[in-house]
């Protein structure tokens, strides 16, 4: 069972804290709690009735910030590390011929905001999170996804991409239509990214003139085709903050399949995506750009 604490301020900005209510405790939400439940299960109701309905998000996104979405704590971090430093080990040594591993560490240069898509709950929380744990991380369909747009971005051949990704892949002006023969599984499997020292950042955006956007979007407004309804952009409207979650920080990134030349090169493809392209969302703005760079399995 949680709560929000409300502390009064000399500004008249209350602090707003989540504390648990169990026996009485009356302590705050710790590190071990698991971030799934925290942003997707909870919302409450603002401080001033209703006037700043985004201010929702303070006490959700406080605990986000400080305790990094649940990471550390416990010492289970580092135990799922481990795990899957085991699990590599034993799953090359089964066959060193035919099995192959490649350790990769992902650096976000600046911030990254990966999941804004996601809606979940009252509050709407997008942010890529592990399903198990809740920890900040990228889902592995999200790397293979960056890989094939850096096999794009650095003109790779058609029929590599498709070997090492799978297919059937979009393909080039001059290439063929994929044929029943391409429905095929790549070589490469990728393993959901894990966090290593992930930072949590509280973030906003201000659109200054949300009554344009929303009245020109189709999505948003039946009429926005027809332009009957537009109202044109002004000054006079309300900025309308929407917070958002980003990270910073490296993450573990690995690897698994049957031809060491292919995981070589969707090593390659993933380290061009982050160099050129950017993952997430909010590139234009600088988020989302990364280095990608192989590790050897003591550093890893």
């Amino acid at each position: 069972m949680l709560k929000v604490e409300h502390t009064p301020s000399a500004t008249g900005e209350p602090t707003s804290v989540l504390q648990e209510t169990a026996h009485g405790s009356g302590r705050g939400v710790g590190p071990e709690a698991n971030a799934l439940v925290i942003l997707r299960r909870l919302s409450f109701e603002p401080v001033d009735g209703g006037t700043n309905p985004w201010k929702n998000h303070v006490p959700l996104h406080g605990w986000a910030t400080e305790h990094r979405l649940g990471q550390g704590g416990s010492g289970l971090q580092n135990a799922v590390l481990q795990r899957r430093r085991h699990f590599l080990r034993r799953w090359a040594a089964f066959d060193p011929d035919r099995r192959h591993v490649r350790r990769l560490r992902l650096t976000v240069e600046w911030r990254m905001a990966s999941g804004l898509g996601l809606q979940f709950g009252v509050l709407d929380n997008g942010l890529a999170l592990h399903g198990t744990y809740g920890w900040p991380g990228l889902p592995a369909s999200t790397l293979k996804g960056l890989a094939a747009a850096g096999a794009r971005s650095a003109g790779a051949d058609t029929e590599r991409i498709v070997r090492a990704l799978g297919g059937p892949r979009p393909r080039g002006d001059q290439d063929p239509r994929p044929t029943t023969e391409e429905h095929t599984r790549g070589t490469v499997r990728f393993l959901d990214a894990l966090p290593d020292a992930v930072t949590v950042h509280d973030d906003v955006i201000t659109p200054h003139q949300q009554p344009y956007y929303t009245s020109t979007d189709p999505k948003a407004h039946k009429d926005a085709q027809t332009k009957r309804n537009a109202r044109p952009p002004a000054e006079h409207h309300n900025p309308v903050p929407v917070p958002f979650l980003s990270v910073s920080g490296r993450m573990h990134v690995d690897l698994i399949g049957d031809d060491g030349g292919d995981l070589d090169a969707v090593s390659a493809w993933l380290a061009e995506a982050g160099e050129e392209l950017g993952g997430g969302g909010r590139t234009t703005a600088g988020y989302g750009y990364f280095d990608c760079s192989t590790v050897d399995e003591e550093d890893a």
